[in-house]
């Protein structure tokens, strides 16, 4: 069962899926949750000591935010729905995350 935060969460809440995919997440890593309402996983992440995740709702993946980031992981709450363009845009992202395997170094994919 997942962490329970008292005062936070719904009927939903409990599963545990969120809390996995916030610990599995590499440092620093941003992190989409299902809406604009960022309070709950905000507060989830500092009960894990996560204080390094960037918590964003998907509407940082329509307006193009991550443009020009550098971004050591993107993750998704298993609970995210995206649209098809979202999709398309989570797609683009993707490719703006560093490799852990290289040390953090990002290929130069013009070779």
């Amino acid at each position: 069962m997942g962490i329970k935060i008292v005062g936070l969460g719904g009927p939903d809440r409990g599963s545990g899926k969120t809390t996995r995919a916030m610990q599995a997440a590499p440092k620093g890593a941003v992190f989409v949750w299902v809406n604009h309402h960022l309070d709950y996983p905000k507060a989830l992440a500092r009960h894990l000591g996560r204080e390094d995740l960037k918590i964003v709702s998907p509407e940082w993946i329509e307006d193009h935010r991550w443009a020009g980031l550098d971004m050591t992981g993107l993750i998704r709450d298993p609970d995210t729905r995206f649209t098809d363009a979202q999709w398309d845009r989570w797609h683009a992202a993707k490719i703006r995350v560093r490799s852990q395997s290289d040390g953090g170094v990002e290929h130069d994919r013009s070779k």
